[in-house]
């Protein structure tokens, strides 16, 4: 937790830290409590109710992002981005894994006109399907569904008209505008694999061999 403190979620981390933070997690994968991580995406209700969520901890719930080496994430945070990166999330609510990422306004934009406010924000999310196997497991299967993106203003003041919604900046467009795309298709979105999972903390490690260390969020307290 110190190092993707100190490295700013692993976006300025450096090769030495980068390997420190594997050196971390393999060891940590060892010690994982939970023998079937993946229980909460088996794809038939057998083999999921086989597996008590009562006993062990299930990935089902909403993740913060507190480490990552993934390239497409850690490039997120651009300084002359329209949008200020904010915090990462994912929410698993079983068959769907939504990847969620916090837009803010950018400090350069606070003085423009119709930018919003500091607490503007916009929420996109790629939705996701996952599954997996007693066989399978720890690893879960990713199919692309769908995209969903809101706002939240931030403002109490409350707006009729479309023009002034737009005024408002794009967080408050969306806030009145939210967009839910997903059809019937579904694509391969790639797969996972969960090194480590307990009641607050979990890792998982992509199939390109990425790792993205997340911290459960406290109920109550979700910023999503």
């Amino acid at each position: 937790v110190a190092l993707a403190s100190s490295t700013s979620r692993g976006f300025s981390a450096s090769r030495k830290d980068r390997d420190e933070a594997k050196n971390i997690i393999n060891q940590l994968s060892k010690l994982s409590p939970t023998e079937e991580p993946a229980a909460a995406y088996y794809s038939t209700s057998s083999d999921a109710q086989a597996v008590s969520e009562d006993v062990v901890p299930s990935l089902a719930g909403k993740w913060t992002l507190i480490y990552t080496d993934a390239p497409d994430i850690t490039s997120l945070d651009a300084p002359l981005s329209i949008q200020k990166l904010g915090r990462i999330g994912q929410e698993c609510n079983p068959p769907l894994i939504k990847n969620v990422i916090e837009w803010k306004r950018p400090t350069w934009a606070s003085a423009l006109p119709f930018s919003g406010d500091e607490e503007s924000r916009i929420l996109q999310k790629v939705v996701t399907e996952g599954s997996s196997t007693p066989t399978d497991n720890p690893t879960v299967d990713l199919k692309l569904v769908g995209l969903e993106i809101s706002g939240s203003n931030g403002s109490t003041e409350e707006t009729n008209s479309g023009l002034m919604k737009l005024l408002n900046g794009p967080a408050a467009f969306f806030e009145q505008n939210p967009i839910n795309l997903q059809g019937p298709l579904k694509g391969p979105f790639g797969k996972f694999d969960i090194l480590y999972l307990d009641d607050e903390m979990r890792i998982t490690k992509t199939y390109q061999g990425f790792y993205a260390v997340n911290v459960r969020q406290e109920k109550g307290n979700e910023w999503f």
